[in-house]
This record gives structure tokens, C-alpha cells and sequence, in this order.
């Protein structure tokens, strides 16, 4: 069996070893449809959907897992939008860290919090802060959720909560 340069073409001359056994087949016509494989996964950026990341903290009275939060997220969103707003809105959790708050005299409460990225359509920001703020309880534990920061993309989003 012949080897190529990457695995996704050794993947498809085993194929089309196996599928071709009794014939011969070009080496450039299995260069172009590796080629091609590669060229429909890439998109260029006129043609990709704009993001919008939003920053956001969660202030609750005890620690709240990234699970309950995001379905939380997604109830609100169906809830005011429906199941067409919700799916065009394209909400997806990038990241959430949980943090004990502290008092002022530097001990930790009881209470805890964090921080997250949430990221969504660039059209469908204000639903999506919308719906954010209408989430007032998770678990039968009391929350509030503040947008800290709305940014084209990750880095610009995330260097605010790393100063």
C-alpha cells in the first residue's frame, strides 16, 4: 500500500485500494479529491456567521455547575423566544469557572459565583441578554447574571476578566 503525506489521504488510498482492486486509478485524481475534502470544510470568513462573545458573571448564594447554568440558559431562551428564536440564536457555553466570593474582612461566604463566556449570533445579542437577565433562580438557589462585556471574539472577550 502506498503512503501519503497526511492520514486523510492514507484513509482514502485504503479506500480506494479496496474499493478499486482490479483497476488502476491516477494519482492526481486522488490528490484532487483529497483536495476537495479539505476545501468543503474550510470556509472563507465572508462566509461564515458572525459571533458575538459575551462576558458574563454569576452572583448566587451557593456554587452552581456548568450543566445546571447552560440548561437554565436554554429554558430561558425557549421560554421568551421559542424553539425558533432559541435555535437562531445559536447560543453555545465557551467556558464558566465557579469562584467563592469573598467578604470584606477577606474570609469566604458561604455564597459562590463565577465567571463565563457565552457565545451567540451577532444579530441575536439583546435576546440572548434578554434572556440572561430573566433567569432568577437555579435549583431553588437564588441568582443574578450580569453581562460584563460583548466582543467579536474570544480573546477580546476574555482579556477583561484576565486584568
Amino acid at each position: 500500500m502506498k503512503k501519503a503525506k497526511c492520514k486523510s489521504q492514507n484513509k482514502l488510498l485504503f479506500k480506494k485500494e479496496r474499493l478499486t482492486r482490479g483497476t488502476t486509478i491516477f494519482p492526481f485524481c486522488l490528490f484532487a479529491i483529497c483536495n476537495l475534502q479539505f476545501a468543503l470544510l474550510i470556509l472563507p470568513p465572508s462566509l461564515r456567521e458572525r459571533r458575538r462573545y459575551l462576558l458574563f458573571e454569576v452572583l448566587c448564594e451557593r456554587e452552581i455547575d456548568k450543566r445546571e447554568l447552560l440548561k437554565e440558559i436554554w429554558d430561558s431562551l425557549y421560554s421568551l423566544y421559542g424553539d425558533v428564536g432559541a435555535s437562531e440564536s445559536k447560543v453555545w457555553l465557551i467556558e464558566y469557572h465557579n469562584h467563592k466570593r469573598e467578604d470584606a474582612n477577606g474570609s469566604n461566604s458561604s455564597g459562590g459565583g463565577g465567571v463565563g463566556v457565552l457565545r451567540c449570533a451577532h444579530d441575536k445579542v439583546e435576546e440572548v441578554r434578554a434572556s440572561l437577565a430573566c433567569i432568577h433562580s437555579i435549583n431553588e438557589a437564588r441568582i443574578g447574571i450580569r453581562v460584563l462585556k460583548i466582543s467579536g471574539t474570544i480573546k477580546g472577550a476574555t482579556a477583561t476578566r484576565l486584568r
